[in-house]
């Protein structure tokens, strides 16, 4: 019997230690459903390794508290709170009408118990799971603006954020930045038309951003490290996960992420973190170690995070750090890769023989440069802005990756 029961002991400890699927559910209405949001999400998680369980309720036309939809409103539906209590749900995103959020900053229209409803959902969640978090819909308005309430699509985007911000000074919860992202886009990359027909409803590529907003929220992670494109082409969707992932790290503070973002350092080989009562280490998805220690020894590259455990034994998510150590494994594969010249002032030739993604990261494990090569033609890699110094190339394909090092003179 002892000897079972240390065999079960074991199993349960492996079984804590494994990645924990994480549990999203959406409640909103047809800007969620179009072009089904949430499986486009799920599908990008799943390609980058987390393992995730999603559902959806999105009734078209509905709104989470608006007095005239009686029991339809979210806050008031028996069905938003069936589905809540169906799961333990690590993260529910909750879309409103986003007509409700374009008044003036702090106001909210009379027919909507907008605050209320936002505040009567949350502490369900709550109560069904204390760890759960809230991500607040912060999305968009009318392609072209409505007067009064903005004059172009931009600042009904500003209009909402706004309010979204002014909602969460009381909610406390997370703000997902869609509309930041949309606006992202829509400034810098006009040709991406993210609104369908009707100038109000997601097309694919502003849903396909709006996913990828999400998933940068809930996993801290650059989606570029997913092969999942939505049905897009690769260079459309690699331009929409970079906008998401910019604009949720530059809205870390506004957005309140940072209040549920463990802190991940790297310095002298280690990985350092705040203190916490139990930390989870990971390295390309796969648990490597759980310890009370706050630093991980790093002697491999790899894609690393952190699940710190907080004394409500909830597990809040560090940001990935994508470390490159390469004295060992420049050693290798030399007839696979090669990268000339090295060192390189203007142009960096790559050449690799198997279609793959190419990240370049500096010395401190940032990403800034991507790239993809579709064929065994040297990929050329422009490098005449870079500063001086060495940077870390990670080549990857479906089944692996390899890690170069090159300097720039």
């Amino acid at each position: 019997m002892k000897k079972i029961l240390f065999i079960l002991s074991i199993l349960t400890a492996l079984h804590s230690n494994a990645q924990d699927t994480i549990k999203v559910l959406f409640i909103g209405n047809s800007y969620t459903y179009v072009e089904n949001m949430p499986d486009l999400f799920r599908n990008i998680a799943d390609s980058a390794g987390y393992k995730v369980k999603t559902q959806m309720y999105a009734p078209g036309g509905v709104s989470v508290g608006d007095i005239s939809q009686g029991t339809q409103a979210h806050m008031n539906n028996p069905a938003v709170y069936e589905n809540i209590r169906s799961d333990k749900w690590d993260y529910v995103v909750l879309q409103d009408n986003q007509g409700r959020f374009v008044l003036d900053y702090g106001h909210f229209p009379s027919s909507s118990l907008v605050i209320q409803g936002h505040l009567q959902i949350r502490d369900s969640v709550l109560k069904n799971n204390p760890c759960a978090k809230m991500l607040w819909f912060a999305g968009w308005g009318t392609k072209n603006g409505m007067p009064p309430y903005g004059n172009t699509g931009i600042e009904m985007i500003d209009r909402i954020t706004a309010n979204y911000r002014f909602l969460n000074d009381t909610a406390h919860q997370i703000i997902a930045p869609i509309g930041e992202a949309w606006k992202k886009i829509i400034q810098s990359n006009p040709a991406y038309d993210l609104f369908s027909a009707d100038e109000m409803h997601p097309s694919l590529e502003g849903s396909f951003l709006t996913a990828n907003v999400i998933y940068a929220a809930i996993f801290r992670d650059n989606p570029l490290h997913s092969f999942a494109s939505g049905g897009l082409s690769s260079s459309t969707a690699n331009q929409l996960k970079q906008a998401a992932w910019q604009t949720v790290i530059d809205s870390f503070a506004s957005t309140n992420l940072q209040s549920i973002t463990p802190y991940l350092l790297w310095q002298n080989n280690q990985l350092i973190s705040g203190l916490y009562p139990h930390y989870y280490w990971y390295q390309d998805m796969q648990w490597i170690s759980s310890a009370s220690s706050n630093t991980l020894n790093v002697s491999q590259s790899g894609h690393y995070f952190l699940m710190a455990e907080n004394a409500l034994g909830c597990k809040l998510k560090s940001i990935s750090q994508h470390i490159i150590i390469t004295d060992t494994e420049e050693k290798s594969s030399h007839d696979v890769v090669r990268i000339y010249p090295n060192p390189a002032k203007t142009i960096l030739n790559i050449n690799f023989a198997k279609a793959c993604n190419i990240f370049v990261y500096d010395a401190n494990g940032k990403l800034i440069a991507f790239s993809e090569n579709k064929n065994d033609k040297a990929s050329e890699l422009d490098v005449s802005h870079f500063s001086k110094g060495f940077y870390f190339i990670k080549i990857q394909t479906n089944t692996n990756s390899i890690y170069r090092k090159f300097i720039k003179e």
